[in-house]
């Protein structure tokens, strides 16, 4: 079966910009059966996160993601659909989850390496769970309840750095249902400042390229 996937064609350098010419796109041949506790999957949805950008480099420098390799498949956060299958785990139509998926058109994947998702949930907003239901809302959760020591009913406030990120503007809302009654970010543009305050629910924020942040918490956070 002839299947569409990206690789890693060159590498940038640890300081260098990536640009496209630093991927190639390519066909290849899956093989036509399935061994037992595989599945065939069709790609739908694929994330492109920061942490990747180490990942085209030789060594990543940390201890828990590894370098891709050159004219190998790269690979990430993706959602497919199973359509074929001969692992117990899975059956056809079988909408799966993978924090190891491959950038290719279809694959053949273990059915042990895929978590099935509800897509009620997300009312059929797939990308979803790569986002907000998936492992960048899974870290907010976790940073605000594990580490937030947040109390309903103490007259909270939360101070978000990087709100306007992925986790960041997630921790802030999460903040603010957990009890939090003002929920303050701080980021880098006029922009990211009015998508927090009106699309994400934080009270205020701050542009850290403009104003003086000591003086602007003073400000914003008078009870601290």
């Amino acid at each position: 079966m002839p299947v569409q996937r990206v690789v890693l064609n060159s590498r940038p350098g640890n300081n260098g910009v990536p640009v496209p010419a630093h991927f190639r796109l390519e066909e290849t041949t899956l093989a036509p059966d399935l061994e037992d506790g595989e599945v065939l999957v069709r790609t739908l949805c694929l994330s492109v996160d920061p942490y990747m950008r180490c990942r085209m480099n030789e060594d990543t420098g940390v201890g828990y993601v590894t370098p891709w390799q050159l004219s190998e498949c790269v690979d990430g956060g993706g959602v497919g659909v199973v359509e074929s299958s001969r692992c117990s785990a899975c059956s056809e139509g079988d909408v799966v989850t993978s924090f190891n998926w491959p950038w290719q058109t279809k694959a053949v994947m273990k059915g042990s390496a895929l978590q099935k998702v509800d897509t009620q949930v997300v009312d059929g907003h797939l990308s979803y769970f790569l986002g907000a239901v998936g492992i960048t809302g899974l870290t907010a959760l976790l940073g605000v309840r594990e580490k937030g020591n947040v109390t309903k009913g103490a007259n909270q406030t939360m101070v978000v750095s990087g709100a306007a990120g992925a986790c960041g503007s997630v921790a802030g809302q999460i903040g603010r249902l957990d009890g939090c009654v003002r929920a303050v970010g701080i980021c880098g543009s006029e922009e990211k400042c009015r998508a927090l305050v009106e699309d994400c629910g934080f009270s205020a924020a701050i542009n850290y390229r403009k104003e003086d942040i000591p003086a602007k918490l003073q400000e914003l956070c008078p009870m601290g």
